[in-house]
């Protein structure tokens, strides 16, 4: 993630110096201005409309970036990076008043002009509406705790605000710019962004991956967890890991859920749901056999053939066992395909046990994997040291539990000298 973001600041530093080529202006402080203003809102609208290709959920881009969770997680930083590039070009626009209180100005420059120009004063008071607009954007979406099918109904009218500011970028733009790289990248950016903006106004994302279906069965297991059999068309095929965006209300939207089976060609598809917040909570009592339900993808990268032979750990914590219960179900017919493997089963107690007689059902017909229940009230906290005592550094974690819990055991593989590579696990975590 961090390269990619780091990639595109490379590009628009390298495209934003080859417009300095051959200028002969004087490099004072309101030169400097002027640059700054410039490259800062050419790196905040190349990356709204990486983010705008992210939005859409291309299916080329999940292999390349290991999933679509992975995408998001891209998502959402490189929109807290534009958002914060935006309002550094704001403010150095406002910076004017108080620079002329310490340098004169001189007399300024010729600007060509374009056919756009009509445009101008309307391009500039659009743009510094929606930066207000985006900053308090990112304080709701960073804000968990606001509701989330309010939130998506804001977040999904950002693709007005991207159009609006394209619309800012493209009058703005110095029309020398148009001729140079800078130009070319800024036009790019500007019509695929466009594209995608429409797609998903339009209601098109996801489209080709959403499956019509019902509940079929829905059972109640101890510690909120809810267990839920969808029947959609045959055609329905996942990967064991993998994961899907399930609509039980048009109001509230869409929410991924972990698919908790194998596929077997018959279209029936299981999964887990513990009453995590609200909307989980709700699900425990108002959902029944026969309710529609809209199921988008499969999606995800989770896969364990990843793994380059070597011996592998296994960890679900708590309802993050479900993409692991999907694995060895798939592995029922074909056991030697299994890699050597430990699976630890993490819940906190005895009353949190909602999935080990599945499991141990699942692991007896599978001599390579080896299941260990731990509960941490007498365990304690699982640790790398525990997971990694007498293993090799090429040994493969699986995780898919909390994300603290996630952090831990990175920091703990570090801290030995795993490479961290050797983690792998989903951010699950959709705004």
């Amino acid at each position: 993630m961090k390269n990619i973001l780091y990639s595109v600041a490379l590009v628009v530093l390298a495209v934003w110096g080859l417009t300095l080529l051959g200028q002969t202006a004087s490099m004072d402080v309101w030169w400097w201005r002027k640059q700054l203003i410039f490259v800062t809102g050419l790196g905040s609208f190349v990356l709204m409309s990486l983010i705008m290709v992210l939005a859409i959920r291309p299916r080329w881009l999940e292999k390349p970036l290991h999933g679509l969770d992975k995408m998001y997680r891209l998502h959402k930083w490189a929109g807290i990076w534009a958002i914060g590039l935006a309002v550094a070009h704001y403010l150095i626009k406002l910076s004017k008043d108080m620079l002329l209180v310490f340098f004169e100005r001189g007399v300024k420059e010729p600007r060509l002009e374009n056919f756009l120009e009509v445009f101008r004063g309307a391009a500039k008071d659009i743009g510094e509406w929606t930066v207000w607009i985006l900053g308090i954007m990112l304080v709701i979406t960073l804000w968990q705790r606001f509701p989330y099918h309010i939130w998506r109904y804001a977040h999904k009218a950002l693709a007005v605000v991207y159009i609006l500011i394209a619309f800012h970028g493209v009058v703005l733009t110095p029309a020398d710019w148009w001729l140079q790289p800078a130009g070319i990248v800024l036009g790019i950016s500007t019509v695929v962004g466009v594209y995608c903006a429409i797609i998903a106004l339009s209601g098109r994302i996801g489209r080709t991956r959403r499956y019509q279906g019902s509940v079929s069965s829905v059972q109640q297991h101890q510690g909120g967890v809810l267990e839920v059999t969808c029947q959609l068309p045959q055609q329905w095929a996942h990967q064991p890991g993998q994961f899907a965006f399930l609509t039980f209300d048009r109001f509230e939207g869409a929410h991924p859920f972990t698919v908790k089976s194998a596929s077997c060609g018959d279209g029936q598809v299981r999964f887990a749901i513990k009453a995590l917040g609200d909307y989980t909570t709700r699900l425990q009592t108002v959902l029944a056999a026969g309710r529609p339900v809209t199921i988008e993808g499969p999606y995800g990268c989770f896969d364990m053939q990843q793994g380059n032979g070597s011996e592998q750990i296994w960890i679900g914590a708590g309802i993050g066992v479900t993409p692991f219960i999907a694995w060895l179900e798939a592995l029922q017919a074909h056991p030697q395909q299994a890699p050597q493997a430990t699976l630890y089963y993490c819940v906190k107690n005895t009353e949190e046990d909602v999935f080990s007689e599945q499991l141990q059902r699942l692991c007896a017909a599978l001599p390579n994997i080896t299941l260990q229940l731990h509960y941490s009230d007498q365990h304690g906290h699982l640790t790398a040291d525990k997971v990694l005592q007498g293993r090799s550094r090429d040994t493969h974690i699986w995780f898919c539990g909390p994300q603290k819990f996630a952090q831990a055991l990175q920091q703990g593989m570090q801290a030995q000298g795993s490479p961290a590579c050797n983690f792998h696990k989903e951010y699950f975590q959709m705004r």
